[in-house]
């Protein structure tokens, strides 16, 4: 990353961080991680994984670790998750609105300051330091984050919902640092909403660490509707162990700018995975998604659908590799990116990729960009619907699906009414 500055190194951005309290038992990592910050310039469209996403309005602003306030999560409380919640407001934990109260016995669902000694992995999924500099600079000054533990055989039936919510304090932009740790042992399984909400201008720099062990099940619902002020960076790194399931979905509708980068490994025979996206853009918004797909052993199947509306001037890019190692034979492999164009300034830039290194594999992968189609537009008009009515029925459509299987009614009452409202069909939401 050589580069001319204009601005400091990214250390110089976060000062304050630094005096405030942190968790303890990661002094090795964080220093790893504060060394490669040091080494590191600002991420630049003149390098290839940057390529789409200029930082240079988000080099030009000051920012401040933001002081815990008052904050009301009425609107945001998920009904099925009334007693299963974590709050955390400009990356600091809120005692007054959690929630844990209907966890059953052995379930762990607690903020990191409090349970250091049960996050000895903590930092060991998400790849050395130096590869990527917002991930590092949350290892480096994170100062708290959630810690989700089901235990052996425990099957949850109530969702688990991580809050973390951003609001700017002051003149200056806000950052926080949120991580997230979770572990389902053996033959565990759980839903869980890791959530990201916020008002003002605003940095989000975040990690997520998940393990799912052998014979276990997670559905991990990731949702993004941060402010149109905000800049929103959300790195997840999962393992995936022997017979395991991982279902995972990225929905992004906020921030002026955001980046995903999943990366998953199928580590163990039998590990199957599904991962999801839909990015719902207008104005001048960039949706970044780099994902990277580890088929490390044999017989391991992964499914990967990532959907982008683009609108007004607005960009969504998608870069995904599937990775099937040499020994990964037997890999069942799928993955596909669609883009639907409302305006003729959007972009959606797709790449999708394989590298396949073994012989005896089923992999295929593709994109399809485009505008509405024109003769399902005739076939609504034509059925009495009126021209703007049916283009919003039809750019509802190429979204729902990917909202149907969300397994927590709530939220996708949420969603779906968010679609409809950003698609103005509002008077579709009687649809099924």
């Amino acid at each position: 990353m050589a580069a001319v500055l204009e601005r400091p190194p990214m250390p110089a951005m976060l000062p304050a961080i630094l005096a405030q309290p942190r968790p303890a038992g990661w002094e090795a990592r964080r220093a790893q991680a504060e060394a490669a910050l040091e080494r590191q310039d600002w991420p630049s469209t003149r390098q290839e994984g940057w390529k789409y996403t200029d930082l240079a309005v988000l080099k030009a602003m000051d920012f401040s670790a933001g002081a815990a306030q008052p904050v009301d999560i009425g609107p945001l409380i998920l009904p099925e998750a009334r007693g299963s919640r974590l709050v955390f407001v400009n990356g600091q934990f809120n005692s007054h609105h959690s929630n844990t109260s209907s966890l059953p016995p052995g379930v762990r669902l607690l903020n990191l300051a409090s349970a250091s000694e049960l996050a000895h992995d903590l930092g060991s999924l998400a790849g050395p330091a130096g590869a990527d500099p917002f991930a590092d600079l949350n290892t480096a000054r994170f100062q708290d984050g959630a810690l989700v533990i089901i235990p052996k055989g425990v099957h949850l039936e109530a969702p688990l919902h991580v809050l973390f919510l951003s609001a700017q304090d002051g003149p200056r932009a806000t950052c926080s640092l949120p991580r997230l740790f979770v572990v389902l042992e053996r033959g565990a399984s759980a839903t869980l909403v890791e959530e990201y909400q916020g008002k003002g201008s605003t940095l989000t720099c975040a990690v997520a660490e998940v393990i799912v062990r052998a014979n276990a099940s997670l559905n991990h619902e990731r949702i993004q509707r941060e402010s149109a002020e905000a800049f929103h960076f959300s790195s997840l790194a999962a393992r995936v162990e022997r017979d395991g399931q991982y279902a995972c979905r990225t929905i992004a509708f906020g921030a002026r700018l955001s980046r995903s980068t999943p990366r998953v490994a199928l580590a163990e025979e039998g590990a199957s995975l599904v991962l999801d996206g839909l990015a719902l853009l207008g104005e001048a918004q960039v949706a970044d998604t780099h994902s990277f797909i580890d088929h490390l052993v044999p017989h391991c199947t992964s499914r990967q659908t990532h959907k982008a509306i683009a609108d007004d001037r607005s960009l969504a890019v998608f870069n995904g590799i599937i990775y099937v190692r040499r020994d990964a034979q037997g890999t069942d492999a799928q993955q596909q990116c669609r883009g639907l164009l409302l305006s003729t300034q959007a972009r959606v830039d797709a790449k999708p990729q394989l590298e396949i290194y073994a012989d005896d594999v089923k992999c295929a992968h593709g994109a399809a960009i485009g505008q509405l189609d024109p003769e399902a537009l005739f076939y609504l008009e034509s059925r009495g619907l009126r021209p703007a009515l049916a283009r919003n029925l039809l750019t509802y459509a190429f979204a729902s699906d990917l909202l149907a299987g969300i397994p927590v009614p709530s939220l996708k009452r949420q969603l779906r009414q968010t679609v409809l409202a950003r698609t103005n069909a509002e008077h579709l939401e009687t649809l099924p």
